[in-house]
């Protein structure tokens, strides 16, 4: 069912990351926090087809982070690209799973630290 056009966006909180990455030494841990946003609380709500994937998503996405790297992170547009590829891994395993992947509108880093 479509959202009623003047309800709020629901959001989806995933457990903190904290993982090893490429740093050339500059950094060995890289700190994310994310908030995916959809207009369906079916999707990201507490009970949520996202919930039923969360461990699926947090392997997935986990993967996608150890394989970064701090030279492309460190550069001003890094984290949006970033974000950007953190949105299509997702959409994937909603789309692998039958569900429509542009229900997850965005995805947002409430924390993004390289240490």
């Amino acid at each position: 069912d479509p959202p009623a056009p003047d309800s709020p966006p629901s959001y989806f909180t995933m457990d903190k990351f904290v993982v090893n990455f490429n740093g050339d030494g500059q950094a060995k841990f890289l700190a994310v926090d994310l908030k995916f946003l959809s207009y369906y609380p079916q999707v990201v709500g507490d009970t949520g087809e996202m919930e039923n994937l969360r461990p699926i998503l947090k392997n997935d996405i986990e993967r996608l982070l150890r394989n970064q790297h701090y030279n492309e992170l460190n550069k001003p547009d890094g984290p949006d690209k970033l974000r950007a590829e953190i949105l299509d891994v997702t959409r994937k395993v909603l789309e692998k799973h039958n569900i429509y992947p542009d229900l997850v509108e965005d995805v947002y880093m409430t924390r993004f630290v390289m240490q």
